[in-house]
């Protein structure tokens, strides 16, 4: 019997030590950061007719030309890009509008649709094209390429980043940056022509 008790004893303790759901390390739990889950994107954020409308029916904030220019390219695609983020603590997520052009998708506009009573109202307009408006870090960032003399489209000669930051009732710059792309971009050669 003392044989048995041994054994029983010795197949208990191993397997207390199997891995798995067996002994645990005893101790204060690791300490888990909280971050805040970024708001969903809402509906009318990927549906391009809807912001086209949203756009066209801002007379206020608007210029006649944005609105009158503004026409679906192929189908029923307009030339809007759009993006959501936590910029002004609103209601809601706000909504980064920005308007291109069919042909070579320049940007022609930004706009900032914040959430004031179940609706979304124009805080921030930029009609002064090439531009393009985005959410970084809860901010706003309007990124504008500077073409200088005969600079082709695809070929700007520097980029101007503007920051800025909601401030009581509305968006207050506080960054501006400037890229001179200088000699960056490479530049073709002529080709030596033969005499031949």
């Amino acid at each position: 019997m003392t044989a048995v008790a041994v054994a029983l004893c010795l197949l208990t303790a191993l397997a207390g030590c199997r891995t798995g759901t067996g002994a645990r390390r005893e101790g204060p739990a690791p300490l888990q950061t909280l971050k805040a889950e970024p708001s969903p994107a809402p509906a009318i954020a990927g549906d391009p007719a809807a912001l086209a409308k949203l756009v066209k029916k801002d007379t206020q904030n608007v210029s006649q030309e944005v609105r009158e220019d503004l026409a679906p390219c192929a189908g029923d695609e307009y030339p809007v890009d759009t993006s959501s983020g936590d910029l002004t603590s609103g209601e809601g997520p706000d909504l980064i509008v920005n308007v291109a052009t069919c042909g070579d998708g320049m940007g022609i506009a930004s706009y900032v649709y914040r959430m004031v009573g179940g609706q979304y109202r124009n805080v921030f307009a930029d009609e002064q094209p090439p531009v393009y408006g985005s959410a970084e870090n809860g901010k706003l960032e309007i990124i504008r390429q500077v073409y200088k003399g005969d600079d082709q489209v695809c070929c700007p000669t520097g980029q101007e980043a503007l920051t800025y930051v909601w401030k009581d009732t509305r968006f207050v710059q506080v960054e501006r940056t400037y890229t001179d792309y200088g000699d960056a971009l490479p530049t073709p050669k002529p080709e030596k022509k033969s005499n031949g």
